[in-house]
């Protein structure tokens, strides 16, 4: 059956080419530019505003992914004083007398480089490296000597803190980012097969706006022929002048209907270069043929395809997910919360005895004498925290975010009913639009021997102009009826194709890494 719908389907139909839309300068033709669908899908996927945004969407959950992974890896920081200084007055209690004042100047130059690990288990381990070049200088108003110093402290410290019976928000703050990137990339897919549907759809509707006006023209000029035959058989005394004067009627709808197709196809093709990303100035035209390919589908199959594939269900799993997550972050604010927090440091400051005047290398070296001397520090906090009463607040948190996932779960079942019906309507329009290309295929042959016959009755005089033209009006609307249903099925063929994330045609998978 395929080989003889493929044979005999439309061999009296020729390719048909778009190029020429109402145009009747070889040059204008000549600068417009002739797309079919394959063009027309590929420049909307490079230009479309849609498109652009969506991928930018993408780019902002890859980077927030990245940044979620790095959260597990080793970084170092530093921190630098170049320098900082400052100089008060400050009030100096004297006993037995008076308070007296005296102007202090600090000159600090510092430095902090720490070596950060945070740990799987949402704890941090840092080792901190300090250096600190101080200058302190007191000037006394009691005429005494000034008061001044130098010195250099240094610090090799080891610090521990882990957070203890609560959620790891570390690895949540991953699993989140990594949920979100799926469903941003699963969005992008879905949106890119809408939009290569709608730019489907809007290539049709041109190529529907085309063939109309091309059908119009073709029907006025026929229609002008009629009339030019119609004058001269009523000058020749043939035909009553009605009917000469119906055919200047006919002539005159005919010149109106090419009229508001050509005004249609021009609005049309703006659309459609707006939507695919084209300028408005752009001269362009669609070529496509009247073939296609049978596609047998089966429904249950196509339902499981569309289960399995459609994004939307595991965007809507991706959902659940992220709400349960929801759950545990409120439930977790009213938990007992415990951290530990361990440092261990060496620390070394410059001996105070010697002179103001010493060099930095000299009071380096009393510094790290005195931290080999000095006795090391260490200390464990362990930090106990619990909510006691708060007005019921978390417990309604909590609850709304229940809520919510209830809500999302009952979006997920009803889901699958949406996607099992879409497919339902899509095969039948599918297989309607088949089962119409067929017949209406031999009902334009049938209009068009009919119509031939009438017009060879017509020129020897056995009908009447008005007989001829209903055959005729019968003949155009049988090759609208028969374009409207060809249409309708490559458009049902692509809407089957998103639904089902599945090409029929090559049998394969349209989702990126699904066989």
């Amino acid at each position: 059956m395929i080989e003889a719908q493929k044979g005999n389907h439309f061999c009296m139909m020729v390719i048909i080419v778009i190029g020429v839309l109402g145009s009747s300068n070889p040059a204008a033709a000549q600068d417009r530019t002739i797309l079919k669908l394959q063009d027309a899908v590929d420049i909307a996927l490079e230009q479309s505003y849609q498109l652009k945004t969506l991928r930018l969407s993408l780019v902002q959950a890859e980077e927030n992914l990245t940044a979620a992974k790095g959260r597990f890896k080793t970084t170092a920081d530093l921190s630098l004083d170049l320098p900082s200084w400052s100089e008060s007055v400050s009030e100096i209690a004297v006993q037995d007398a008076l308070p007296g004042f005296n102007t202090t100047s600090r000159l600090r130059y510092q430095g902090i480089f720490d070596i950060n690990q945070p740990l799987p288990t949402d704890g941090r381990l840092t080792r901190r490296s300090q250096v600190y070049h101080r200058d302190v200088q007191t000037f006394k108003t009691d005429l005494t000597e000034d008061v001044k110093r130098r010195e250099v402290y240094t610090s090799l410290s080891l610090r521990f803190q882990q957070p203890l019976f609560t959620i790891n928000r570390l690895k949540l703050g991953l699993k989140n980012a990594n949920l979100n990137y799926e469903r941003t990339s699963r969005v992008y897919k879905r949106s890119e097969l809408d939009i290569i549907y709608i730019v489907t759809q809007s290539f049709f509707n041109l190529y529907r706006a085309t063939r109309q006006a091309e059908i119009a023209e073709d029907d006025m000029q026929q229609q002008q022929e009629l009339y030019d035959l119609a004058t001269q058989k009523f000058e020749a005394g043939l035909i009553p002048e009605v009917e000469a004067l119906q055919m200047e009627v006919d002539l005159a709808e005919s010149k109106n209907d090419l009229v508001a197709a050509e005004g249609t196809l021009e609005r049309t093709e703006d659309f459609f270069k707006q939507l695919i990303g084209l300028k408005l100035a752009d001269q362009v035209g669609v070529q496509t043929d009247f073939d296609y390919t049978p596609m047998i589908v089966e429904l249950d199959r196509a339902i499981q395809l569309a289960l399995a594939n459609r994004s939307e269900m595991r965007e809507n799993e991706i959902a659940v997910e992220l709400a349960e997550i929801d759950v545990k972050e409120a439930d977790a604010r009213s938990e007992i919360r415990a951290d530990i927090s361990v440092f261990y440091d060496i620390t070394g400051i410059s001996d105070p005895l010697l002179p103001y005047g010493s060099s930095p290398g000299e009071l380096w070296n009393s510094s790290i004498d005195d931290m080999r001397r000095r006795p090391n520090n260490r200390g464990v906090v362990i930090t106990l925290s619990m909510p006691l009463w708060d007005w019921g607040v978390n417990s309604a948190e909590v609850a709304a975010a229940e809520a919510s996932l209830r809500e999302t779960e009952l979006g997920l079942a009803e889901q699958r009913k949406t996607i099992a019906r879409e497919v339902r309507d899509v095969v039948g329009r599918l297989n309607e639009a088949e089962s119409r290309l067929e017949v209406l295929r031999k009902n334009q042959e049938v209009a068009q021997r009919a119509f031939d016959i009438s017009l060879e009755r017509f020129n020897n005089g056995d009908i009447t102009g008005q007989e001829l033209a209903l055959d005729r009006d019968r003949l155009t609307q049988a090759k609208f009826s028969f374009l409207n249903a060809y249409i309708d099925y490559m458009l049902a063929a692509a809407d089957l194709k998103r639904k089902t994330m599945w090409d029929f045609e090559k049998d394969r998978s349209l989702v990126e890494g699904r066989e």
